[in-house]
């Protein structure tokens, strides 16, 4: 059930009091990255000091910009967000973007509307997602954007009755870092276990990944270990035809540790279009 208008126009009334002086994108980027990155800190004990230590001392540099009632403001625009989130799983964040017509003045990014993403994924996936015959799935998306792709998907999943928490793990790519932390947030929000690399799938750039607390929470180091770890000793026993090796595309879930940083997979040919979210089955 999408939000109601006034809840939209509560959000936006808040957002507009916000440092009245800046470039409304300014604040908008600044509100998506310190509510990424204090999501992100929250999971300390499970990270490397020194990255903690880094997205700390970001958080505190862009904070500083502004007075304290704006802070506590911008806390209680996240506390607007997670209630519009709350109904299901869709791009609230993508859509206050085109809201607050930040996609016409400022870098021309347009986000898909939810429910054209949602159309996407039951048309394209659908029925594949009736029955999961596997421990879990893995999806991977190299253009994310705010995540609405991946968060259609999950609604798709959840109408089958199975648990985004426990049976998908997302990599998620964009270059542009402001969208990259979005698409984050909302994973985050929705207990959606996965990375979000900051990056370019053409060029396999990496700048940043963030792990998702979900991620962190349910232990996926070790069951994407696991899961590669058998995959390689099913192969060495039955190992397939040499044309198919030769065109066979896999989808390169990397193996996350904490100390590490996954590689986002170059395109593939064979494999579904960014138009068909590319999930890995």
């Amino acid at each position: 059930m999408p939000p109601k208008p006034q809840e939209w126009g509560e959000f936006v009334r808040a957002f507009n009091s916000i440092a009245r002086h800046r470039h409304r994108y300014e604040v908008f980027r600044d509100f998506v990255t310190l509510s990424a990155l204090s999501v992100q800190n929250s999971m300390r004990n499970f990270m490397p000091a020194e990255r903690y230590q880094a997205l700390e001392s970001e958080y505190m540099a862009t904070v500083k910009r502004y007075d304290k009632e704006e802070a506590i403001e911008f806390a209680r625009l996240l506390a607007r967000v997670v209630f519009l989130l709350e109904a299901e799983p869709r791009d609230i964040l993508g859509q206050l973007y085109m809201e607050l017509e930040l996609g016409n003045t400022n870098t021309g990014q347009f986000f898909t509307p939810p429910e054209v993403s949602e159309l996407m994924a039951r048309v394209t996936y659908g029925d594949e997602l009736k029955a999961i015959t596997r421990p879990f799935i893995t999806l991977q998306e190299p253009a994310c954007g705010a995540g609405g792709m991946i968060l259609a998907f999950v609604k798709v999943m959840l109408s089958h009755g199975h648990n985004p928490a426990q049976r998908l793990w997302v990599q998620a790519i964009d270059v542009d870092r402001t969208a990259a932390l979005m698409c984050y947030l909302q994973m985050s929000l929705w207990h959606i276990p996965g990375a979000v690399v900051v990056g370019n799938s053409l060029s396999l750039e990496v700048r940043e990944v963030f792990y998702t607390p979900a991620h962190y929470l349910g232990l996926w180091s070790h069951r994407l270990k696991r899961r590669e770890e058998e995959q390689a000793t099913a192969d060495a026993e039955d190992p397939p035809p040499a044309l198919v090796q030769a065109v066979a595309t896999v989808t390169a879930t990397e193996t996350v540790q904490t100390a590490e940083r996954p590689k986002p997979t170059a395109p593939q040919s064979g494999r579904p279009t960014q138009s068909q979210f590319d999930f890995g089955f």
